[in-house]
């Protein structure tokens, strides 16, 4: 399987490697604007690039299918940033969708490939891809999805940044080592030290809901990995 190694060059691609330049830029593109491509061909390129070092082993036969893949990742950022400013739907929904809609090329890439991956990566091997992956997830990709849906989340995010990374991490760790009854305690550093600064959780506007979900988002990939 080589779903992980994907998974891992996407979540590189789309949450560590895209500058905040980059978004605004893949944000300006409009269908009548030809110049406006760049942002996303750019994105596009990084994609392909960090896809091709993910899997050197197999690049003699997989090299078109992954090309065919950034070119599908293209297509569907463009029809969500096209799309976006004309049906109003909540950010969350074209958001959600967009990732959904990556995730499934990933697996259909999978479908297509299953016969040319020889040798198969070892059980090593994907599970090492597999914990790169699940950090970013836990960490970039969890901040940027409350910052792409709730704007009011930045500042609430940004000051408890370091707090989330560990907390959601050990969490992470604990239930992968099937210790899952005490990853609730993750969170209890932070709940203290905000209540030792006069911050509440409580008191933020969906900051109970984002410590909670991380709790649950991070036992659950524990569990999967």
């Amino acid at each position: 399987m080589v779903i992980s190694h994907l998974i891992l060059s996407h979540l590189l691609a789309d949450y560590i490697l895209q500058t905040n330049w980059l978004a605004a830029r893949k944000g300006q593109f409009s269908a009548r604007r030809i110049q406006s491509w760049d942002g996303l061909l750019l994105h596009g390129i990084i994609v392909w690039m960090v896809s091709m070092a993910a899997l050197p082993r197999y690049l003699d036969v997989l090299w078109p299918y992954i090309t065919a893949l950034a070119i599908v990742h293209i297509l569907q950022d463009a029809t969500k940033v096209w799309t976006g400013p004309r049906i109003e739907l909540q950010s969350i929904i074209p958001y959600s969708l967009d990732q959904g809609l990556h995730f499934l090329a990933i697996f259909a890439f999978q479908g297509l490939v299953a016969p040319l991956i020889q040798p198969a990566p070892s059980a090593l091997e994907l599970r090492l891809v597999m914990l790169a992956a699940s950090l970013i997830a836990l960490t970039r990709m969890y901040e940027v999805s409350w910052w792409a849906n709730w704007l009011d989340m930045i500042p609430y995010m940004n000051r408890w940044r370091l707090w989330g990374y560990l907390e959601r991490s050990a969490m992470f760790l604990l239930s992968a080592a099937d210790l899952w009854w005490l990853a609730p305690l993750g969170v209890l550093p932070r709940l203290y030290a905000a209540w030792r600064r006069g911050q509440p959780i409580w008191h933020q506007k969906h900051g109970m809901a984002e410590l909670l979900l991380g709790m649950v988002f991070s036992v659950i990939l524990g569990f999967a990995i």
